[in-house]
């Protein structure tokens, strides 16, 4: 059996036209979701600014007046224990070594390219299925594949995995790094191996279950490669200590600090607001996606109704792709600003009062402008007095 196959579909016009209103049901729901996930990503906090509240401790000396309290301390983070994954990776002096396995694998890729008849409203969807081997750390079961037969994976013998000793010291602080402790991974490194079993093999940073795998690798075979964070590293924890260590700690009672990062407190800080501006910016762009897929599912009725002749639904399509893309985008914007806005206490009320205080200067304006307009008005015929003048 080849690695590529072509499926083409015949869909006729009434066909086209109830897939999309079944599509439109669907953007309905996707429409308003993609509103809140990008209201709900604005809430969410910086723990960076939280962090910096940390009060920054001294690690080479135990200070009970710190206990239960919001810190952070940096220093060498060491062990009198090894760790490892004998054989393939012998114990040595770390914190955690971390296994990452990858199989040589069968891969599906499925493109699909749809064309629309002329006239009639009917269109041909091509479809290509194309199954290629490469190492992958995510093997498919083949059986979910559209054609399974010749592209068998078979089940991975082996497992990522991480392993971590049991204790370890930051300068003067136990640190339990089994403990749930978010620990980092360390750098990739080149294992360095026990005996063996009989055919693995270690090449370059990979240790192999079959020797040829590194030059002639077939479906089935696995490989590991390893990071690790070495005893010995600065790194800066966040969170609390009690009695002498390291413990999580619950910012507002909310938001849990129990982490170890490589590196100054300054250098924690900075990775905190990377994580949290990646994340800010990643849900930003996906739900502005959605809001134009769901609208883009909103219209489709309408264009596969036009498809009758081709040439007007393609046009239809495209202007309503231009302008469905810019409301998106304004919608999302919208969205944006308006929930950083309330969930912003500062800026809410900063808001407000500059509102106030523009209606407050409207209204006096007006109310001069009435006053001085009353002023200057020309005394009426009715208001002259008539009565005869006195005489002395």
């Amino acid at each position: 059996m080849g690695d590529k196959f072509t499926v083409t579909t015949r869909n006729s016009w009434g066909s086209r036209i109830a897939n999309s209103f079944t599509g439109m049901l669907f953007g309905f729901l996707l429409i308003p979701l993609a509103i809140w996930g990008l209201w709900w990503n604005e809430g969410l906090p910086d723990l960076s600014v939280y962090a910096k509240e940390s009060v920054e401790i001294d690690s080479k000396s135990v200070d009970a007046a710190f206990d239960g309290k919001f810190v952070s301390f940096t220093g060498r983070i060491t062990s009198e224990e090894t760790v490892g994954d004998p054989p393939y990776f012998e114990p040595g002096p770390y914190i955690s070594v971390s296994r990452s396995t990858e199989m040589y694998a069968w891969v599906e890729q499925t493109e699909s390219s749809e064309d629309v008849d002329t006239v009639g409203g009917g269109s041909t969807t091509t479809t290509t299925y194309t199954y290629r081997k490469e190492w992958t750390s995510n093997p498919a079961d083949s059986g979910s594949f559209e054609y399974p037969d010749g592209h068998e994976n078979p089940q991975p013998q082996f497992a990522s995995e991480t392993f971590r000793v049991g204790t370890a010291m930051i300068e003067a602080y136990l640190v339990s790094p089994n403990s749930g402790v978010s620990i980092p991974t360390g750098n990739e490194i080149a294992p360095k191996p026990g005996e063996l079993p009989a055919g693995f093999v270690k090449a370059g940073k990979y240790i192999y279950t079959r020797d040829g795998a590194q030059s002639s690798p077939q479906v089935g075979d696995e490989r590991f490669s390893y990071t690790a964070l070495k005893s010995g590293t600065t790194v800066t924890a966040i969170g609390s200590v009690n009695n002498g260590e390291f413990a999580p700690f619950l910012y507002d009672n909310e938001h849990e600090f129990f982490r170890v990062f490589v590196g100054t407190r300054a250098e924690a800080i900075a990775t905190l607001h990377t994580e949290y501006l990646m994340f800010l910016w990643i849900i930003r762009v996906l739900g502005i996606f959605g809001i134009f897929i769901g609208l883009q599912l909103l219209v489709a009725p309408i264009g596969r109704i036009l498809s009758v002749v081709g040439i007007i639904g393609a046009a239809y399509e495209g202007i309503t792709g231009f302008f469905n893309f810019f409301l998106a985008l304004m919608l999302g914007v919208t969205t944006i600003i308006i929930s950083k806005i309330f969930h912003d206490i500062y800026l809410l009320a900063a808001i407000i009062l500059i509102i106030i205080g523009l209606v407050v200067w409207y209204m006096r304006g007006r109310s001069n402008k009435m006053v001085t307009a009353g002023a200057g008005a020309p005394a009426s015929a009715d208001n002259t007095d008539a009565s005869p003048p006195k005489m002395t």
